[in-house]
């Protein structure tokens, strides 16, 4: 099939055939228009230009599509200071933002559907050259996807850089039978007799709409929680805010409270087959007898089940904790290859 590359440079120009190929890909959040405009619109981290790449065929149906971020001195992760030291400092587009730990290349099904992920790789590649980066890729791929060959037989390199957590959720009835079920007796134990002290504390537990949240609480709390790994940017005040807020109806608040005090709150956000227990922050020392931590996670976890999806994310880090409590792990890989400029600038339209 011959295909046509589209480049566009605002989310606002991207239309319903986007969405088209993110449903029949079974795309995650990250990839819908609400995550990609509130981004766009409020940037959590910096982004010199941004590219929405659409492999088309003749018809105009999107078979293939990439977000892509020319970026410069972001790495919160430190994969390029790790993996690529001589390219810190220099341009590179990426695919997806560091905020997204499922990236994925959205392909419609089909007999073509290789052909289109390929010619959407190229694209990439070529954008790079053009807008001048020293190096492009995608990060926070499961190493196991049907990408790594795809993208190791396009020059791509890929580097082991974290773990990503999550739990098929049909695996189990609901909560209580994963408790019974996927649970060693001792955290089992340990995970009950938090929950039953949070009921005698008072807890209240209240899942709104972000527009209804205190989310000035909770970036309070999630900034706390993440100075311990020296980390309290990922959360900009009043940036990230404005950021939740845009996203929509894809995204909800699970506030805990003793009395008027927030002593937790967690960020989920949904798409078609998964719920993302996507941030959360709490107040370690606020509760003598139970941890904010593990009573969020039960409420998130009894979330997951009632939305009927398929699939709970749970995101990088805090690996001793998911191993504990039954999850599955995947390793997430980054994709790089090393570019050279074009001579001239890439207009918007046609690649």
């Amino acid at each position: 099939m011959e295909y046509t590359v589209r480049l566009h440079t605002s989310i606002d120009d991207v239309d319903e055939r986007w969405d088209d190929l993110m449903t029949a890909a079974r795309a995650p959040v990250f990839y819908r228009r609400p995550f990609l405009r509130a981004f766009e619109k409020h940037p959590l981290h910096p982004v010199l230009r941004t590219a929405y790449l659409q492999v088309e065929d003749r018809s105009g149906q999107v078979h293939a599509a990439l977000p892509a971020y020319l970026q410069r001195d972001v790495d919160p992760m430190r994969v390029i200071a790790d993996h690529y030291p001589h390219a810190v400092g220099r341009t590179a587009l990426l695919s997806h933002v560091w905020h997204c730990y499922d990236s994925v290349l959205p392909v419609r099904p089909g007999p073509d559907s290789d052909s289109a992920a390929r010619r959407a790789v190229t694209a990439l590649r070529e954008t790079a050259s053009r807008w001048d980066a020293r190096l492009c890729g995608l990060v926070n791929v499961d190493g196991d996807s049907s990408l790594d060959p795809l993208l190791t037989s396009a020059g791509f390199s890929g580097v082991d850089i974290d773990v990503g957590w999550g739990l098929t959720l049909d695996g189990y009835t609901g909560f209580d039978n994963y408790l019974t079920h996927a649970l060693k007796a001792k955290r089992r134990q340990n995970l009950t007799r938090d929950l039953r002290a949070a009921d005698r504390a008072g807890v209240t537990v209240r899942t709104s709409d972000t527009d209804d949240a205190d989310l000035d609480g909770f970036v309070r709390l999630a900034r706390s929680t993440a100075a311990k790994f020296g980390n309290s940017d990922y959360y900009r005040q009043g940036l990230f805010q404005d950021f939740v807020l845009a996203l929509g109806d894809c995204a909800q608040a699970h506030e805990l409270r003793v009395g008027d005090e927030l002593i937790a709150s967690a960020l989920t956000l949904t798409d078609d087959t998964r719920l993302h227990y996507w941030a959360v922050g709490y107040a370690e020392k606020a509760t003598p007898h139970f941890s904010p931590f593990y009573v969020a996670y039960a409420h998130v976890m009894r979330a997951a089940w009632a939305s009927g999806r398929d699939w709970v994310e749970l995101g990088r880090r805090n690996p001793t904790f998911k191993r504990r409590y039954g999850l599955q792990p995947r390793t997430l890989r980054a994709y790089f290859k090393e570019v050279h400029p074009h001579p001239g600038e890439h207009r918007a339209g046609h690649a």
